[in-house]
């Protein structure tokens, strides 16, 4: 029996999402950026409407103005953090050189329901404060995927100094602003090639209805990295977590082709009473965003029925693959979000660890893990080829 499934092509991030990215962010305060990201994963659908107000999910180009801002005190908060006063750059309806872009396809977190939730307002200025789309990655790689045109760290910093100088001219908080000052001047001091390579650019969110999109940094003391051009080695690497969320139960899949498989063919074995009506399916090629259930000759099909959630990637074009890892450095992304149960982890984390990729087209190398958001065991993908015919 199939289920409804639906389908969402977005594009392949040049550095693929592993297990390592996934599973709960502890909310702490850190100098130095987590190796854990908190991303929920679910692929928000179309504009929702309530009393008359239409909200724009996907802008016409795909893009969104954002504002920039670096926190000043160089940690990394968690991705609900709202002390403004620590950042510099300049506020919403303030012209200032800390614009830039995001894209709104990316495949974001999603906190609140617009429908229901954007109502939520600030009791002393009457703002909306919710927290709509995200993605928070405390070492920097991911949110960078979202991001299509950051200012320069130079443009924000100079703006702050003016604002300062002014603040201080007009005697207003002289002590604390020119220890901010002292601090604007240090950094300013410093290359354009350190600035921009030191930057973690952290959390890329929407929050709130008059508030838009926010993307928030902080300078750290070794580089960040960055997607790179170097072409990743032969393979297809599948990564199936347990995310953990309060509300409803996900297992992501993230199946990364590198290699002339021709087809990928895997299976999670839930219980069928335990799988819930539709899957979000992505394809990321980098940055490069697509819609439709195929994308030059790739096929994505998630069946649901008693053996489970089976997902079958078919079409695969290994000139396509070669052009993508020559110009990318990493070849296709399949991302799927199945949605089950939530009232039973281990239940369910017992099924998700016995999931296998079934056949591939052609003979390669599979590697990946099995991981899961509540349980600190994880396990290597199995390859189960079924017996030639006789």
């Amino acid at each position: 029996m199939k289920k409804l499934v639906l389908f969402s092509l977005l594009s392949v991030a040049l550095l693929a999402c592993t297990h390592e990215y996934m599973g709960q962010l502890d909310v702490v305060r850190t100098n130095l950026p987590d190796t854990r990201v908190y991303v929920q994963g679910h692929l928000v659908g179309e504009p929702a409407t309530k009393s008359g107000l239409t909200w724009p999910y996907v802008s016409p180009d795909g893009w969104e103005t954002a504002r920039f801002s670096i926190r000043a005190d160089r940690t990394v908060p968690d991705y609900m953090d709202h002390s403004s006063a620590l950042y510099y750059g300049r506020k919403p309806g303030v012209d200032g050189n800390n614009r830039g872009k995001v894209y709104t396809n990316f495949p974001y977190g999603h906190y609140n329901d617009r429908d229901l939730d954007y109502e939520k307002v600030d009791k002393k200025t009457g703002n909306n404060i919710g927290l709509f789309r995200y993605v928070f990655d405390p070492k920097g790689v991911q949110t960078q995927l979202a991001i299509k045109e950051a200012p320069t760290v130079r443009a924000i910093l100079e703006d702050e100094k003016v604002d300062l100088e002014k603040l201080i001219a007009q005697g207003k908080s002289v002590s604390s602003n020119q220890a901010k000052l002292d601090d604007v001047n240090a950094l300013l001091a410093n290359s354009d090639d350190y600035l921009q390579s030191h930057i973690l650019w952290y959390v890329v969110k929407e929050v709130g209805m008059k508030n838009g999109w926010h993307v928030n940094g902080t300078l750290v003391p070794d580089p960040v990295p960055v997607p790179g051009p170097d072409t990743v080695a032969d393979n297809v690497e599948v990564d199936i977590h347990q995310q953990v969320h309060a509300d409803w139960a996900e297992i992501k899949t993230s199946v990364h082709v590198r290699t002339d498989a021709e087809s990928v063919v895997l299976n999670i074995p839930l219980a069928f009473e335990d799988i819930l009506e539709g899957d979000g399916v992505n394809v990321r090629i980098y940055k490069d965003y697509f819609t439709g259930t195929e994308y030059e000759g790739l096929t994505i099909t998630v069946t649901h029925d008693q053996k489970g959630v089976t997902i079958a990637i078919e079409g695969i074009n290994a000139a396509k693959i070669d052009q993508y890892k020559a110009d990318f450095g990493d070849g296709l992304t399949v991302e799927v979000q199945s949605f089950c149960k939530n009232d039973d982890a281990a239940r369910i984390w017992d099924a998700v660890k016995r999931s296998a990729v079934v056949t591939t087209g052609k003979p390669c190398t599979v590697v990946g893990k099995i991981s899961s958001g509540y349980f600190d065991d994880s396990y290597d993908v199995k390859v189960i080829d079924p017996p030639a015919a006789q």
